[in-house]
């Protein structure tokens, strides 16, 4: 009775995501009381993406240097060198610090968890999204607290050690759970519940976007101006990056590593920085409603036919 509601829950994933990120406007209690366990619910959903990716697969194929330069080179561009373009944006339109601040967070923020999986429903190369997500994952904690410190230094409010030790455990939370899961429930069996194991997924997902709407809905109501452009900014940043550099990059690229990539620049672990950085009201107004296009890109994706074929989505599945 259990798996099958899970598989239920599983098959209509992205919906029961998207409708959970809008109920989380409404449960302001309980996103209040969520809020101090915010780092743990990271860790949680970081270990249960991991759990369906062979990691120790991913670590012997840093012996090939071909694929690990191409992990490398995804990722600096992704984080370093768009954070530096945002900045540059953010001053060039006339933007306050505290506004800039955020388009470095979201460089400074490696693909979502399950990027993979996103690319797997959509027919893009999961396989390149698995190694890039798991690469800047592990290089968050240098590169995150390395960039925020360049580009903007003193912003965060924290000593650039103490973001790089929160940032680190989070992400060795999420490795620790991901191998105990694999060990205890064994790959075969992961893969052969893949609907109900989708289903667990999504639930702890809606779980853990409650605690980022903490104080949001009040700042909302008090200015709704400001909310409405951050929307538009989020938006702007997620589906309008996810589509450009699909388009830019498909240009030099196969279809799907250009799919992969793209969707991979424009879904960001924001949330990531909401726990481990001091509370701000702007900075969790950003969060709580970048998880809107985040959780609606599949549905945007297709809508607009950006999906791949049925016979690329088998030969890209890795």
């Amino acid at each position: 009775m259990v798996t099958a509601l899970l598989e239920w829950i599983g098959a209509r994933a992205r919906w029961v995501l998207a409708l959970g990120c809008i109920a989380a406007l409404f449960l302001e209690p309980l996103s209040a009381a969520l809020r101090p366990v915010l780092p743990a619910l990271v860790s949680l959903v970081l270990g249960l993406a991991m759990a369906r990716v062979d990691l120790r697969q991913v670590m012997r194929n840093l012996g090939h240097r071909k694929a690990v330069r191409g992990w490398l080179l995804a990722t600096m561009a992704m984080m370093p060198l768009t954070g530096w373009l945002g900045w540059s944006l953010a001053t060039g339109l006339g933007l306050g610090p505290e506004h800039g601040f955020l388009f470095i967070l979201y460089a400074a923020a490696p693909p979502i968890a399950s990027s993979a999986g996103l690319c797997f429903l959509l027919g893009y190369n999961a396989r390149l999204a698995v190694e890039v997500t798991v690469t800047a994952t592990v290089l968050t904690p240098i590169l995150g607290p390395m960039m925020l410190e360049t580009v903007a230094p003193g912003a965060s409010g924290l000593n650039p050690l103490d973001l790089a030790a929160r940032l680190g455990l989070m992400i060795l939370g999420g490795v620790a759970l991901a191998l105990a899961l694999r060990r205890v429930l064994t790959p075969e069996r992961i893969a052969r519940r893949g609907r109900a194991f989708d289903g667990v997924a999504a639930c702890v997902m809606v779980l853990f976007v409650i605690p980022l709407f903490d104080g949001v809905g009040r700042t909302i109501l008090a200015e709704p101006g400001l909310a409405l452009t951050v929307l538009v900014a989020v938006v702007a940043l997620n589906l309008g990056s996810t589509i450009a550099m699909r388009a830019l990059l498909a240009r030099g690229l196969q279809a799907g590593d250009a799919g992969a990539l793209g969707l991979m620049w424009g879904n960001r672990t924001v949330a990531l920085y909401l726990a481990a950085l001091p509370p701000d009201p702007l900075l969790s107004l950003f969060v709580a409603l970048y998880q809107f296009p985040m959780y609606f890109t599949p549905a945007v994706l297709m809508w607009l036919g950006l999906q791949a074929d049925q016979a690329g989505r088998t030969a890209r599945g890795g």
